[in-house]
């Protein structure tokens, strides 16, 4: 079959072949579009009709277009370490679809059905021929080539299925979601991630229809937030200027004061549900994206259940992670942690099911450093204690498939606070927890602010994918984000914050995310006046897991 010139057909949900529909990549990008940005109806298709225009050409270039592939390959080829370019290459995503690809346009120049051995010297000339142009180095060259050739022959002898001439329906909705981010619309992006993962665990059973969210927002929570700073005036950047610069009587400590209150009521009602529970909960699972205060949270939560004579026993989860050599991997061969594969989940469900049941197990202990477990120790549960699960992905269901519902607890956290920009937008919380992991791992992982951004991508990715589709399947949901912290941020961050010079030189590098999340940042911290007095925020402020100096136990700022 020769390779096509164009986007013609894909593989549905049916796993069957069928024409490609540009028009329900429109619809789709249009539905986000109005879902994310409010926008009306003709303007959301107007923008999804150009859109998909892109879509198409990216997925057609990414499946089917072997100079472009090879362009891309090429660079990251020369960006792997010597010593180790074989291994890599081996482990990247998109080198199983370059290896079809060159098999698909050899087999179709040649007229040759069936790969062996003795096709090498012709194949080693063609694939050397297509990596010509982006080599210089004729020993790079021919080290990639001889690995390719070994690699196509190899696919040759496998065979070829339907996903290797057509893309699958997943793939064109990996494309729509590059697409987007590419051309500097993250929200809308994050917006089909969202509702595409959604609908994904909708038909694995791992959530209701009833549970599913468009966009990501428990809109109760997000109402009692909102009603509460509307009635302190802390809705807005303007109005929280106020209470720092002291304006009608208003005091920033007294604005303090009463967001941590409102945090711990929030907390006592949620432990208020648990002890009300008590004889059928096994175990409490919180959850929740990176930096929303589930440490601090966690140990409140830990505190008030001493109280009533209940005690909460961590089983670590990142005990249970995969040997490296059997670890998931991202599209580049990274070994990818933020993804709940990651875990030896029948193993954890297994051990779960005789922790319930009165059993000691043997609880495996990973050995980051080595990527390997380094042995077992003994582990039991006491009468009156119950298994605490601290993870990002908690609420997966199938990590604790083995527990029933009704013996589970499962809480979702997030840094939620309603502020209003100068703009009338509301902040978006993944900015202020940016900022939290900025401060976090310039503060206790000498790690600079500037790669912190960088990284934030695949920091969201997972929790898009992994996390926060499931905000609507928990019993409780607590809303981590106080009203002052931004000034706080602000104090703290201001010397280690990316400058604009260097968001100019992710922009020309077309690194778009991290140079649109930075500009947002430094609009919006323009607009906030910082608050200095950094000892004037009580040692049991959620905020102290950042900035430090937290009366409570915090691992990486003791």
């Amino acid at each position: 079959m020769p390779v096509p010139n164009t986007l013609i057909k894909m593989i549905n949900k049916n796993a069957q072949v069928e024409s490609f529909q540009i028009a329900k990549v429109q619809n789709a990008i249009s539905r986000c579009i109005m879902d994310v940005e409010n926008a009306a109806s003709w303007e959301a298709q107007e923008r999804a009709f150009k859109y998909a225009d892109m879509v198409k050409e990216n997925a057609y270039n990414n499946f089917y277009n072997i100079d472009f592939l090879a362009q891309f390959f090429s660079r990251v080829i020369k960006s792997f370490d010597k010593n180790e370019r074989e291994i890599r290459i081996n482990r990247v995503e998109f080198a199983s679809r370059f290896t079809t690809l060159l098999l698909l346009h050899f087999v179709s120049e040649k007229k040759i059905q069936r790969l062996t051995d003795k096709n090498s010297p012709e194949l080693t000339d063609f694939i050397g021929t297509v990596f010509a142009k982006y080599f210089t180095d004729k020993t790079l060259l021919h080290e990639v080539s001889t690995l390719f050739v070994k690699k196509v022959i190899l696919k040759s002898q496998e065979g070829l299925t339907d996903s290797d001439y057509f893309p699958t329906r997943d793939y064109i909705q990996d494309q729509i979601e590059t697409t987007l981010k590419d051309i500097g619309e993250v929200m809308i992006a994050e917006g089909f991630m969202i509702f595409r993962e959604g609908k994904k665990k909708i038909m694995q059973n791992e959530i209701s229809k009833a549970q599913f969210t468009h966009n990501g927002i428990h809109k109760e929570r997000v109402r009692q937030t909102l009603t509460w700073n509307i009635q302190h005036e802390c809705d807005t950047v303007f109005g929280l200027n106020d209470w720092i610069i002291g304006r009608n009587g208003k005091s920033f400590k007294e604005l303090m004061k009463l967001s941590d209150q409102r945090f711990y009521n929030d907390i006592a009602s949620v432990v208020t549900k648990i002890v009300g529970r008590k004889n059928e909960i096994k175990v409490v699972i919180i959850a929740g994206p990176s930096c929303s205060n589930k440490t601090t949270t966690t140990t409140i939560i830990e505190k008030e259940l001493e109280k009533n004579g209940l005690k909460l026993k961590q089983l670590n989860i990142d005990d249970y992670f995969y040997n490296l050599s059997e670890h998931p991997k991202d599209e580049f061969g990274d070994y990818d942690y933020e993804m709940p594969e990651a875990i030896d989940i029948p193993l954890l469900n297994e051990n779960l099911k005789d922790l319930i049941s009165g059993k000691t197990i043997k609880r495996p202990k990973y050995n980051f450093k080595t990527g390997m477990r380094d042995g077992y120790t003994d582990f039991k549960v006491g009468k009156d204690e119950i298994i605490l699960i601290d993870c990002l992905h908690g609420l997966f269901q199938k990590l604790t498939a083995s527990v029933p519902s009704r013996n589970k607890f499962k809480i979702y956290t997030e840094s939620a606070n309603m502020l209003r920009s100068s703009d009338s937008s509301y902040t978006m919380w993944t900015d202020i927890r940016l900022l939290k992991r900025m401060i976090r791992d310039s503060l206790y992982r000498a790690y600079e602010a500037k790669k912190t951004l960088e990284h934030w991508f695949y920091v969201r990715k997972g929790e898009l994918k992994h996390i926060i589709p499931y905000v609507y399947s928990v019993d409780a949901v607590l809303n981590s984000g106080l009203p002052y912290e931004l000034p706080i941020l602000k104090a703290v961050l201001k010397d280690k914050l990316p400058d604009k010079k260097y968001l100019n030189e992710l922009l020309a590098q077309g690194r778009l995310d991290a140079y649109i999340r930075g500009i947002r940042l430094l609009s919006l911290l323009d607009t906030v006046l910082e608050y200095p007095q950094i000892e004037d925020v009580d040692r049991f402020s959620p905020i102290r897991e950042f900035i430090g100096g937290s009366g409570y136990e915090i691992a990486h700022n003791e």
